[in-house]
């Protein structure tokens, strides 16, 4: 080898030995990258390959109503699966959906969309029971998994449906109760990281992490099972009787503003929400419907006089029948003139013009409205017993009604006079119960409420304490007089078919037209009959409102509305084994 090619050989030697260490070099960093650097990176890598994340459902609080003694279910949950996946573990899309289309029988396109899904955690479906999902984990597919789903179930169908309202597919509460506490019954949903194997099958480990699930709050109701059941069944038979539209009907405790049952008809299974069409079912009309309360409304106009001192009993007027203000004549119901009367004939009677007169001694002077007058209605029929204000009660979509201001101009002269006869007045149900109830007890407007119990995610239980509202309305002795008046009703005027043997029974009608929708007088042929009482009238048990939607039979509320109330009345005086005086 000569001396120039022994330089050259040398010199590739030299070359080769560097670029030997050069890879050495770049090996050996990248080694160290991958080891130190990007150690925590790759671990994590590596730790979500064979891992997956869950949502661990909260079971919704349950709802119970009391059946005497006891707690009876009205909504329960069952469990159900959800199926769900993990789109970066499902390697072959394509087959897994087919393998779940014919297991499930769902389309198999839609697997395939929602396993394209980003993330890793998609649902695949819902309310899956327990036979499918078991041919679903025969399958043994990587990346798909079930996880428990509490579903809704009433037990009791049809009873208070209106009052519970229903949980849709997503699990949230709509109407009623449902929807009204869905964020106190629906609790937390918690979350499990859990370990799987090269499947994607989780692997039972104690370095699984798992943020526990908190359940919803259960509620126990005032309802009474009993009460509910017969509420339901008198006026199904009510309304069908009369042929009307529809009804409804509220007992509430006077003693403390506890509702013992809240019915409407026609109803609805929560069960079956979805096979409903006509989507009024699921309004509670009780809170929800605002309507002119007509001659009921009376007996709040009358409380206004007595407890000014501007009407006594025996206050008299002359009544000729009808009565001009502001160019309008407003007439008594069948035009009906009586001549000299005093106020309890004006409830007795149900006299449109006594009403009238009343107003107008509220401004101290009897021939004439005037805005003192109409202030002086205003404070008592809102600020006292609570017209024109939500009441608060537990339900989704309460009204709160309306009563103009006596110093708008729709507060005018003619809208209080009609206001004193329940006409040009909104009002809803639960604000005429509540009301009537502060003069049954002797003055003391209590929080209507359907809440007796709250019962923790722990299993305790709280009693609810009822709210009183106003403990003045009316003195015990104008809540007497006013008592007296409407015995006189059933005694003597169109309550007559609430009579009870032995029992005095206090109640007030009332027949309203039907505002057109175009805002344009009355509908022609279309009334809503109501009454409202309690009973026994010198110690009530119960305060109850009944209302009749457009009977297709002619008549008042006496013929209409009464009957309902009679019924539901001497069944619930013997429920309650009130012995006849």
């Amino acid at each position: 080898m000569s001396y120039s090619e022994t330089v050259s050989f040398k010199r590739r030697l030299a070359w080769l030995a560097v670029a030997a260490a050069a890879l050495i070099l770049v090996v050996a960093w990248r080694l160290f990258t991958v080891q130190v650097l990007s150690h925590q990176r790759y671990l994590s890598q590596a730790a979500n390959a064979h891992s997956r994340k869950t949502t661990v459902a909260a079971s919704r609080g349950e709802i119970f109503i009391r059946d005497g003694d006891k707690k009876t279910p009205l909504a329960l949950n069952q469990t159900l699966k959800t199926l769900y996946a993990d789109p970066s573990q499902v390697k072959d899309k394509a087959a897994a959906a087919k393998a779940l289309a014919g297991v499930t029988g769902q389309p198999e396109a839609g697997y395939v969309k929602a396993l394209q899904k980003p993330g890793d955690y998609t649902v695949l479906g819902r309310s899956l029971n327990r036979e499918v999902a078991e041919r679903v984990m025969a399958l043994k597919l990587t990346g798909i998994g079930l996880s428990n789903q509490p579903q809704r179930v009433y037990p009791e169908g049809t009873l208070a449906a209106q009052v519970l309202g229903f949980v849709n597919a997503d699990g949230q509460g709509q109407y009623g109760l449902e929807g009204y506490l869905n964020q106190e019954l629906v609790g937390t949903p918690g979350l499990l990281r859990a370990k799987t194997d090269t499947r994607g099958n989780p692997i039972a480990t104690a370095d699984n992490f798992i943020k526990p699930a908190v359940n919803g709050t259960g509620y126990v109701l005032t309802l009474d099972r009993n009460i509910q059941a017969q509420a339901e069944k008198y006026l199904k038979e009510g309304v069908e009787r009369v042929r009307a539209k529809s009804g409804s009907v509220v007992i509430v405790d006077p003693s403390n503003g506890a509702v013992k049952a809240m019915a409407n008809f026609p109803t609805y299974d929560p069960n079956a929400y979805s096979q409903v069409r006509d989507y009024g079912l699921f309004s509670n009309a009780v809170v929800s419907d605002q309507f002119e309360p007509g001659s009921g409304f009376k007996i709040f106009t009358m409380a206004a006089g007595l407890a000014t001192g501007k009407v006594k009993p025996d206050t008299t007027f002359e009544d000729t029948g009808s009565v001009e203000v502001d160019g309008r004549t407003i007439r008594n119901a069948a035009n009906h003139r009586y001549g000299r009367q005093n106020m309890t004939d004006v409830i007795q009677k149900s006299l449109n013009t006594g009403v009238v007169f009343i107003l107008k001694s509220l401004g101290g002077d009897p021939a004439n409205i005037n805005l003192t007058g109409k202030r002086v209605l205003h404070e008592y029929i809102t600020k006292r017993f609570g017209f024109g204000l939500a009441t608060g009660i537990e339900q989704a979509g309460e009204v709160a009604g309306a009563v103009n201001r006596p110093t708008n101009a729709n507060g005018n002269n003619v809208n209080y006079a009609n206001i004193t006869f329940g006409q040009g007045v909104s009002v809803s149900m639960i604000q005429m119960a509540t009301a009537t109830a502060a003069i049954a007890n002797g003055g003391k407007l209590y929080q209507p409420h359907l809440i007796d119990e709250v019962i923790t995610p722990d299993g305790t239980s709280k009693p609810v304490t009822p709210k009183l509202v106003n403990g003045n309305v009316v003195t015990p002795e104008v809540a007497r007089q006013l008592t007296d008046m409407m015995v006189q009703v059933v005694e003597k005027g169109s309550g007559y078919q609430t009579r009870i043997p032995g029992y005095k029974v206090a109640g007030k009608t009332g027949t309203a037209q039907i505002p057109r929708a175009d805002g344009k007088g009355y509908e022609d042929k279309k009334n809503i009959g109501s009454f409202v009482g309690f009973a026994p009238a010198e110690n009530p048990r119960f305060v109850m409102m009944v209302r009749i939607n457009e009977p297709q039979t002619s008549g008042f509320a006496e013929s209409t509305t009464v009957p309902v109330f009679g019924d539901i009345a001497r069944w619930l005086l013997h429920y309650y084994k009130v012995e006849p005086q």
